[in-house]
């Protein structure tokens, strides 16, 4: 897994075509989190509606650090949206390079992977803002609210990522036969995909390098313990 995540930031540093694609989800990323971060003050000032003034006053006064914690919390769900506007382009370039035996991807439409995208970012607001207040009480135990902050939004994009990979060339049912098949992996590489989005400026990149790493991660799963086909035949990285 780390080996992925070094193969995806090596391409970005060298291949034109990739980088490309970066500038392009760069700026995307930033109208995304402009949106993100809009949405948490709008809730957060449609909160503030109690009839005691005081309360309004310090929702209000509490309202900048609130739409910070509130934002960066929601920021992985714009994810979904991103990688699934580039994804085709970002898998196609990192398999012509590291796994041209593969040849060329059945694909998935584009409206499919954006409303994938969209399904994904619902679900992810929906289940932050539903473990808010968990993740405000666990912050009062040695750190539990960051745990379970990744815990829960590194399996959700694990997921995400790997089915908008996978489902380019297999079924739907063998792409989950091989999800749980490799839910440890696949987990610890969206808790690393979710971590890379928290730390600022580099949050930027994660779509792109995400996307990346979870190609090279999806060559080298093992196969599931039913009878099917293989995903794909793991190719040696060039």
């Amino acid at each position: 897994m780390i080996r992925a995540f070094e193969l995806a930031f090596a391409q970005l540093t060298t291949d034109p075509k990739l980088r490309g694609v970066l500038w392009q989800s760069l700026l995307l990323s930033l109208i995304l989190q402009i949106a993100v971060i809009a949405l948490a003050w709008w809730g957060l000032d449609s909160f503030a509606t109690f009839k005691w003034q005081w309360v309004n006053g310090l929702i209000h006064w509490l309202g900048g650090g609130a739409v910070i914690v509130v934002g960066l919390l929601l920021f992985p769900a714009s994810f979904g949206i991103v990688v699934s506007i580039f994804m085709e382009r970002i898998a196609d370039i990192v398999e012509a390079r590291h796994y041209p035996a593969l040849g060329p991807a059945r694909g998935i439409p584009i409206w499919t992977g954006i409303w994938t995208g969209v399904v994904f970012l619902l679900v992810l607001i929906a289940i932050n803002l539903a473990m808010l207040p968990f993740y405000i009480l666990a912050l009062f135990v040695a750190g539990l609210g960051v745990v379970l902050f990744y815990a829960i939004n590194g399996w959700l994009t694990a997921r995400m990522y790997y089915e908008q990979v996978a489902l380019r060339r297999r079924k739907p049912a063998d792409v989950k036969a091989w999800r749980k098949a490799n839910a440890g992996i696949l987990w610890l590489t969206g808790i690393v995909i979710v971590f890379l989005g928290t730390i600022p400026v580099l949050n930027l990149l994660v779509p792109v390098v995400g996307t990346a790493a979870m190609v090279h991660v999806a060559q080298t799963l093992k196969a599931p313990a039913a009878p099917g086909r293989p995903f794909d035949p793991p190719a040696r990285a060039r």
